[in-house]
C-alpha cells in the first residue's frame, strides 16, 4: 500500500501536466476511445500545460522582473513575502491531514454524479490542494480539523455547481466543448457577476471593449503583440532598465502572441475525449449530459486576461507601498490570475469592466494576504523551514481569497465576518438564478438550446 501511495504521490507532484493526461487517457479508453487516440489527446493535454506554463513563466520572468526592479529602486521593505501560488499550495500538502481530501474529493463527486447533482466529472486533481488549504486555515482558527473538511466539503460542492452553471458560457467563449472549470478561483464570480451587472448601467462601461475592438479602433496599437511590446517597455523602463526596456517589450510581445497559439492544443486534445463521453452517457443514461472538469488554463488563449493582467501589475505594486495594514509585497504571484480569469467570464471579456474589478480586488487581495501570513508561516515552521525573525510567509493573490476571509472572521466571532457570508449567501441566490439565464441564451446563441 505504501509503494503504491508513493508512486501516486509521485506523478501528482509531476504537476498537471503528468497527471490529467493520464486520467484523460484512462477515461477515454473508459468511454469507448480507441487506446491510441485516448493516448494521444491525453498527451497531447500534457504538451497544451507545459506550453502554458512556460509561458506563463516567461512572462513572469520579463515583465513580472521588471516590475520588482521597481520596487527593489525604491529601496521599500515589507516583512510578509508572497511566495506564489505553487509553493503555497504545497506546503498545504504538509498539512497532517492533506492525504484524506483526494477520497473525500473523488468520493463525493461520484456520488453527486451518481444522483445527478452534477454534470461535471472534476478531473482536475492538482487542485485538490485548494480545498486541503481551506480545510488547514479554518482548523487552523478553529482548533478542529473535522470543521475544517466540513468547510472545504462545501467549497468543493460549490465548485461542482458553479461549474455546471457556466459550462454553456465557457463554451462559447473558449469554442471548447464538453468542459467545465470547477476551479475555487470561479466562486469569486458570486461577487463579480453582480458587480459586472452593476456596471452595465454605466453608458460608459457598457459597450464591450476588447483585443479585437481594440484592433479595429486604433489599428496597430490595439494588436497583441505591439500592445504587448509597449506594455512590457512601459514596465521596464520604469524598473529602471533602460535600453534592456526594450527587449522587456519584445518578450512581453512574444507572450501575449504564443497564448492563443498554445491554447488551441486544449481543444485538440480535448473535442475527440469530449464527444465519446457524452456518447457513452447518452448510451448508459439517457437524457444526461456529462462535462469534464478542467483548470483553468483553457482559458489561457484569451488575450483580455493577459492585458488585464499586466495593466494591474502597478496597480498591485503601488498599492502594496501605501495601504494601510499591508504587510505584503506582491512578489511571487505578480502575474495574478484569480480575479482576471474569473473577471474575464463575469464581464464576457469587456476589458474596461475587467480591469474595473481587477483593480478594486487589489487592497482584498492584499488585506487577506497580511491576515492570513502568520497561519502560512506557521505551517511552514511546524515543516521545518528556518526564517530570519520577523520574516512572514505570504500568498498574494490567493483564490477565493475574500470568501475565505469572511468564513474565517465569521468563525472567529466577527461581526465583519457574519456580514460577509450572509452577504455571500444572499449573493449566491441570485448569481446562481442569473446564470440560469445566461447558460440559456449561450446555448441558444451557440445552437446547444432550441430557441
Amino acid at each position: 500500500m505504501d509503494i503504491l501511495a508513493n508512486i501516486f504521490q509521485s506523478i501528482l507532484d509531476m504537476g498537471a501536466a503528468v497527471f490529467l493526461p493520464i486520467v484523460l487517457t484512462i477515461i477515454g479508453i473508459i468511454v469507448g476511445l480507441k487506446p491510441a487516440k485516448s493516448f494521444s489527446s491525453g498527451l497531447t493535454l500534457g504538451v497544451a500545460f507545459i506550453g502554458i506554463s512556460l509561458v506563463i513563466d516567461f512572462m513572469g520572468t520579463t515583465v513580472g522582473t521588471a516590475s520588482q526592479e521597481f520596487v527593489t529602486n525604491l529601496g521599500i521593505q515589507l516583512n510578509a513575502l508572497d511566495m506564489g501560488w505553487a509553493p503555497a499550495l504545497g506546503l498545504a500538502w504538509t498539512w497532517r491531514y492533506a492525504f484524506l481530501m483526494f477520497p473525500v474529493q473523488i468520493g463525493l463527486n461520484i456520488l453527486l454524479l451518481i444522483i445527478g447533482w452534477t454534470a461535471t466529472l472534476n478531473v482536475d486533481m492538482w487542485n485538490v490542494a485548494n480545498k486541503i488549504f481551506t480545510a488547514y486555515i479554518v482548523s487552523s482558527v478553529t482548533g478542529n480539523a473535522i470543521i475544517g473538511f466540513a468547510v472545504a466539503i462545501v467549497q468543493i460542492i460549490a465548485e461542482l455547481k458553479n461549474a455546471d452553471a457556466t459550462k454553456n458560457q465557457l463554451q462559447e467563449l473558449t469554442g471548447i466543448p464538453g468542459v467545465s472549470m470547477p476551479h475555487p478561483m470561479f466562486l469569486s464570480n458570486i461577487i463579480f457577476y453582480p458587480i459586472s451587472r452593476l456596471l452595465d448601467k454605466v453608458p460608459f462601461m457598457r459597450k464591450t471593449v476588447n483585443v479585437e475592438t481594440l484592433q479595429e479602433k486604433i489599428g496597430i496599437f490595439g494588436e497583441t503583440h505591439v500592445m504587448g511590446f509597449i506594455i512590457g517597455t512601459l514596465v521596464g523602463l520604469f524598473g529602471g532598465q533602460g535600453i534592456q526596456s526594450l527587449m522587456t517589450g519584445v518578450q512581453a510581445g512574444a507572450a501575449l502572441t504564443l497564448f492563443p497559439m498554445v491554447s488551441k492544443l486544449f481543444m485538440t486534445a480535448l473535442t475527440p475525449i469530449s464527444d465519446a463521453a457524452n456518447n457513452y452517457i447518452k448510451k448508459k443514461f439517457p437524457g444526461r449530459d456529462l462535462v469534464i472538469g478542467l483548470d483553468w488554463p483553457i482559458l489561457a488563449g484569451n488575450s483580455e486576461i493577459w492585458v488585464a493582467i499586466i495593466f494591474t501589475i502597478p496597480v498591485a505594486l503601488g498599492m502594496s507601498l501605501i495601504l494601510p495594514e499591508n504587510i505584503v509585497l506582491p512578489f511571487g504571484n505578480l502575474m495574478n490570475v484569480c480575479v482576471c480569469a474569473a473577471a474575464f467570464i463575469s464581464c464576457k471579456g469587456n476589458l474596461k469592466k475587467m480591469l474595473f474589478i481587477s483593480w478594486i480586488m487589489v487592497p482584498i487581495l492584499l488585506w487577506s494576504a497580511s491576515s492570513f501570513a502568520p497561519m502560512l508561516t506557521q505551517l511552514a515552521i511546524d515543516n521545518g523551514t528556518s526564517l530570519p525573525d520577523g520574516q512572514l510567509m505570504a500568498w498574494w493573490g490567493m483564490d477565493i481569497s475574500e470568501i475565505r476571509w469572511a468564513i474565517v472572521e465569521a468563525l472567529q466571532g466577527n461581526i465583519f465576518g457574519y456580514i460577509g457570508v450572509i452577504g455571500l449567501i444572499v449573493l449566491s441566490f441570485f448569481y446562481f438564478k442569473w446564470q440560469k439565464e445566461e447558460e440559456y441564451n449561450a446555448g441558444i446563441r451557440m445552437g446547444i438550446i432550441d430557441n
